[in-house]
């Protein structure tokens, strides 16, 4: 019976998740552009460092699974998409020693920036009241948010998505 409720559970979780996808309106993210994190090369950052650029910002945590396995994506994206005017960024959720290690191995090929407890209201500015991981949201050159997905992305999304982006902006 345990697990059945349990089943149920994610269904209805799931099951509120799937606007995301639906809410592809651009509208402002002030509080993503302005917030300062510390990166992975130790400097401050803010999203409009990559002003001019699409953005693809991936919310993740090394505990997390589908997180996990969704970075060789992403970083075959970044590779892809750099020249095309396209920035991946992660930001990330857990302690900055356990990403560090965890991005060395893994080999991540795209910025990280730490977040730790501002995570969760980044995520929320962004549209994820839920505070579901991974949350990928994906901003216009100008920082408006024009997509977001709560749930691993997979490559025939992101193909969309960018697709999309570059012809609209």
């Amino acid at each position: 019976m345990k697990l059945n409720t349990s089943i149920l559970m994610l269904v209805l979780v799931i099951s509120t998740l799937q606007p995301f996808d639906a809410l592809a309106v651009e509208r402002p993210a002030p509080d993503f552009l302005s917030t300062s994190l510390t990166g992975s090369d130790g400097r401050a950052h803010n999203f409009n460092d990559w002003r001019g650029k699409i953005r693809i910002v991936n919310f993740w945590a090394t505990w997390c699974a589908p997180c996990r396995n969704e970075i060789p994506l992403l970083s075959s994206v970044s590779r892809e998409w750099h020249a095309k005017n396209v920035e991946v960024i992660g930001v990330a959720l857990d302690g900055a020693d356990d990403v560090r290690a965890f991005a060395s191995d893994a080999k991540i090929a795209y910025p990280i920036l730490f977040a730790e407890q501002q995570g969760q209201g980044l995520m929320q500015s962004g549209g994820n009241a839920l505070g579901a991981l991974p949350f990928t949201v994906l901003l216009d050159s100008r920082g408006n948010i024009i997509q977001r997905h709560a749930g691993a992305v997979d490559a025939r999304l992101l193909k969309q998505w960018l697709a999309d982006a570059t012809v609209k902006h």
